[in-house]
């Protein structure tokens, strides 16, 4: 399992999830650039939100949307959540499951 938690910028939801889903459906590149984004992307939570068992994950998601969205028009780069990933956990799976990703996140300076 790896580890992610989840919450909108009000902190009013919060929770966490598996995201191992996430890393066995996702393409190399998408697996390094988040690596690189210090393990934090709300593509995660957006991927893995309509799959069962993610209900929490929607509702979240969809608060971010309906409640959050109208302040981020005025600052686009306001992000009405954040989804952040073990990172050591993504790593220990990616060595075991996918190793050619594992390793082209340790040849990659300041990714880990």
């Amino acid at each position: 399992m790896i580890h992610a938690t989840c919450h909108t910028a009000d902190n009013v939801l919060c929770l966490e999830f598996d995201a191992t889903p996430w890393f066995s459906a996702a393409d190399a590149p998408s697996i390094v650039e988040l690596a690189r984004q210090g393990w934090s992307s709300a593509a995660i939570a957006e991927s893995l939100e309509g799959r069962p068992g993610y209900a929490r994950l929607h509702d979240l998601v969809e608060y971010a949307a309906q409640r959050l969205q109208s302040e981020s028009l005025e600052d686009p780069t306001w992000e009405t959540f954040e989804c952040v990933v073990d990172g050591s956990e993504a790593m220990a799976w990616l060595e075991k499951n996918r190793p050619d990703v594992a390793a082209s996140i340790s040849r990659a300076p300041g990714d880990r």
